[in-house]
C-alpha cells in the first residue's frame, strides 16, 4: 500500500515542478524504442492538470526567427515511468 502513496506523492511533485517552470525552456529526453533516445529542446508553454504542452522550433534562421515550430503534449505519467526525462534550464 505504501508504494501507491509514494507514487501519488511523486506525481504531485512532478506536477508542481512542471508548473513552476511554465514559460521556460526545457530539454526532454524521449525514449524512442529499444535503446534509442532523442533529445529535444523546447519551451514549456502550457500546463494542465493531466498534461503539459511544449513548443519546439525546428530551424532558426539567420535573423534569429524560428522558421517552423510545432507543439507536442506530454503526460506526467511519462515522466513518472521514465519514458520521458525532463531537464529544466535555470
Amino acid at each position: 500500500m505504501s508504494d501507491v502513496f509514494a507514487d501519488v506523492a511523486k506525481m504531485k511533485k512532478i506536477k508542481d515542478d512542471v508548473k513552476a517552470h511554465e514559460g521556460q525552456e526545457v530539454e526532454l529526453t524521449l525514449e524512442n524504442g529499444r535503446k534509442r533516445q532523442r533529445n529535444k529542446i523546447g519551451k514549456l508553454i502550457e500546463v494542465y492538470p493531466s498534461l503539459f504542452i511544449v513548443e519546439f522550433n525546428d530551424h532558426v534562421g539567420k535573423d534569429g526567427v524560428a522558421q517552423s515550430s510545432y507543439v507536442e503534449s506530454f503526460t506526467y505519467s511519462d515522466i513518472l515511468t521514465e519514458k520521458t526525462l525532463i531537464h529544466y534550464f535555470d
